[in-house]
C-alpha cells in the first residue's frame, strides 16, 4: 500500500516568496534599509545581484533574485 507524502505546512503559490527552494523560510530583515544592505553585502562577496521586497506572508523584508519591481 502506497503512502501519501504529507502536505507542506504553507500554500506553495501563496507564500513562495516567503520560503527557499528547500521549503525553509528566508532571512527577514525588519527594515527595507537592512535587507538593502544584506543584497549589497551579497553582492560584494558573491557578485549576486539580489533584489528587496515587503513578503505578503510575514510583511517583512527578504532578498533575492529581481523577479519583480521593487
Amino acid at each position: 500500500m502506497a503512502r501519501r507524502r504529507p502536505q507542506p505546512s504553507h500554500p506553495r503559490r501563496a507564500v513562495a516568496a516567503h520560503f527557499t527552494r528547500e521549503g525553509r523560510p528566508k532571512t527577514s530583515y525588519r527594515t527595507k534599509s537592512e535587507a538593502a544592505s544584506a543584497a549589497q553585502l551579497a553582492w560584494t562577496l558573491q557578485r549576486a545581484e539580489l533584489g528587496t521586497y515587503r513578503c505578503d506572508y510575514c510583511h517583512q523584508w527578504h532578498i533575492g533574485k529581481r523577479f519583480r519591481d521593487e
